[in-house]
């Protein structure tokens, strides 16, 4: 390994939920994640009306960790139809208030269906630049050729 090879290390653990007090309010820690996931999952969160703080912390380069903080209100909030297609669920909680382990799975739940509908998109939006790919290759093939030949014409006019 050279000097400037860093290694990264494992995390300890895949996954760590913090937090007393009520349901409403945990910190969860996900293993070998990083901003990537960590934003991702906060920006699913925090457009959830029903709840209330949604952060997330790399606490440290080197630490393959993210912490992510959700809190939810207390009060059961009246759930709108989107938010109950979310999961395809009650809106989490049954009439209680979304608990921090809910308000996370289905922003999970969210996060991956998005990530199906992208990679859907990516993939019908590749079979076309597939074939814009191959028509384009086509054409220039057709100008190289057509460019050899008018190239021949021309040396056979001039040894005339």
């Amino acid at each position: 390994m050279s000097v400037n090879e860093v290694k990264i290390k494992r995390a300890p653990t895949a996954f760590e939920l913090r937090g007393t007090g009520p349901p409403t309010s945990r910190t969860f820690v996900l293993g070998d994640e990083d901003h990537t996931l960590g934003n991702a999952l906060r920006h699913v969160l925090i457009n959830d009306a029903r709840v209330d703080f949604a952060g997330y912390c790399v606490p440290h380069p080197s630490e393959p960790v993210v912490h992510v903080r959700v809190q939810s209100a207390l009060t059961a909030r009246s759930t709108t139809e989107e938010d109950m297609d979310v999961v395809g669920g009650d809106g989490g909680g049954g009439g209680g208030p979304l608990t921090a382990i809910e308000a996370l799975k289905e922003a999970c739940a969210t996060l991956g269906n998005q990530c199906d509908l992208v990679l859907e998109q990516l993939g019908e939006a590749a079979n076309e630049v597939k074939v814009d790919r191959e028509r384009m290759d086509r054409l220039a093939e057709e100008d190289r050729m057509n460019e050899d030949e008018e190239e021949e014409e021309e040396e056979a006019e001039e040894e005339e």
